[in-house]
């Protein structure tokens, strides 16, 4: 390879990835975009994105880095691109449109994008390619002009890499103004006073627990038997998290989800101070009214907590748990339905038996793992637009701490898929936002909504009741426009 492939392959590649980020916007596919969803699939494979986050925790380091490897990797490509161009024009054209189809839509099920990616990208680079040949035959310029010409291609880098800089700014700039504008979409965080009850019991038959004689009981197969009062549990080191809690009972597009930022302290930390033992192969939980729960030890999320706060997001203060949702303590086990996470938390023992649930016994599921969702909140079914008036179609979605690639908005009843703008999450085990700009025409429209998980992996489409494993299906909604 020469030089001037890597200078005009790294040029292109920056220049191409500019580009992309304002086509994508028109629904032409990214191939940049791809390549991270490819990689990003790959490095979920569990023995990797375990390693991965050992060493680089659960936020969003892991994910930044893995997407800055990608845009070297994205212009590390292009200059074997070009040198392939120059030397065997078709063929490399035919290998480029071959890399930018597959990235941009075939390898994720996409095929209209793909084709748009591959034809538009190719034209692109192919058109560069062309140009720079054509001018590599002309005769050679006097020997200053050498330096001119590489001063010229330092120029088009920075031009490029501008141009990438400034178009990535204003995406997320419109990103951060579009989210603060949809009137009726869900906030980011969810109030105490806004997430849903559930109980088994009639609510005045909760319990009643008070803070200064409430203890947690953690014994059975433990080194040592813990007995805890609130104060010594909020003594503890803390974290807070923001985690989804949804309910199993929860029907397609319903409201028994919430998105709380929770304070409490981690499982992990009490099962330290406990000391498991070797032949503990369960932990069951037991609430103040006889509520009763296991999932086995190897299952349990690192990110799970026993929680006794919630902040308000209006305040930025945090507030005990209100009775109903749980005081003193309960258990947050993200990526599993309430089920799962017993209120009024009274007992932990960690037994070499499963116990069935209680609702397990009942004929729900016994691993109550959260299936992917997606929900439309605005706007509203059978509510009545104008005609050529813009507006947003915008909900939430979440994949149990999967994670997603994208959100995609139908308005014809399922017969054509539009991309959504979909928000970077807050943790790992958040909802996401997602937002759609519309502008239609007089009518009556069918809007439905589905979420892509890495790898292209499509929410589950078969309409199915909660029981006993979560409802399923796409979120379909009604409006007129007049």
């Amino acid at each position: 390879m020469r030089w001037g492939d890597w200078i005009w392959g790294a040029a292109a590649g920056g220049i191409l990835g500019a580009v992309g980020l304002a086509l994508r916007g028109l629904g032409v596919g990214w191939p940049l975009e791809g390549l991270f969803a490819q990689i990003t699939y790959w490095l979920g494979v569990p023995a990797t994105f375990n390693l991965i986050h050992k060493l680089f925790g659960f936020g969003d380091l892991a994910k930044n880095l893995a997407f800055i490897g990608t845009a070297l990797l994205w212009l590390f490509i292009h200059p074997f691109l070009m040198a392939g161009l120059r030397r065997w024009f078709w063929a490399g054209l035919t290998m480029a449109f071959l890399f930018y189809g597959a990235f941009g839509g075939w390898l994720l099920g996409l095929s209209s994008e793909g084709w748009w990616a591959a034809a538009i990208y190719g034209l692109l680079l192919g058109t560069l390619a062309w140009a720079v040949r054509s001018k590599a035959r002309r005769p050679a310029p006097p020997t200053n002009s050498a330096r001119r010409e590489s001063l010229k291609t330092l120029a088009v880098l920075s031009l490029g890499w501008g141009v990438w800089l400034s178009l990535r700014a204003q995406a997320q700039q419109a990103v951060r103004i579009i989210w603060s504008k949809i009137a009726g979409l869900s906030p980011e965080q969810t109030a105490q006073k806004d997430l849903y009850y559930v109980s088994k019991n009639v609510e005045f038959l909760d319990p009643r627990l008070q803070g200064p004689a409430y203890r947690l009981e953690i014994g059975g197969l433990v080194d040592k038997s813990l007995s805890l009062n609130l104060e010594e549990i909020k003594a503890l080191p803390a974290v807070e998290r923001v985690s989804v809690l949804t309910c199993i009972s929860n029907e397609v597009g319903g409201p028994l989800i919430g998105n709380p930022k929770w304070r409490g302290v981690p499982l992990q930390t009490l099962l330290e101070r406990a000391g498991v033992k070797s032949e503990a192969r369960f932990l069951v939980w037991e609430a103040a009214d006889r509520y009763i729960e296991s999932i086995p030890i190897a299952e349990v999320p690192p990110e799970a907590l026993l929680a006794y706060a919630i902040e308000n997001p209006a305040t930025g203060k945090l507030e005990d748990l209100e009775s109903k949702h749980g005081y003193p303590t309960r258990l947050l086990l993200p990526g599993r339905y309430g089920m799962k996470q017993p209120k009024w938390l009274t007992k932990i023992t960690l037994s070499a038996n499963e116990v069935p649930g209680y609702w397990a016994q009942r004929g729900w599921s016994r691993d109550a793992i959260i299936r992917t969702m997606s929900r439309i909140d605005t706007p509203t079914d059978r509510a009545q637009l104008k005609a050529g008036e813009e507006t947003w179609i915008a909900g939430v979605a979440y994949a149990g701490g999967r994670a997603l690639e994208h959100v995609e908005v139908s308005t014809d009843g399922g017969k054509t898929w539009q991309r959504a703008t979909l928000k970077p999450p807050q943790s790992k085990y958040a909802w996401q936002l997602w937002a759609l700009r519309w502008k239609p025409a007089a009518g009556n429209y069918n809007l439905w909504v589905r979420a892509v998980e890495v790898g292209g992996k499509l929410q589950d489409p078969t309409p199915r009741d909660p029981l006993p494993d979560g409802a399923t299906g796409y979120h379909r909604i009604s409006v007129r426009v007049v």
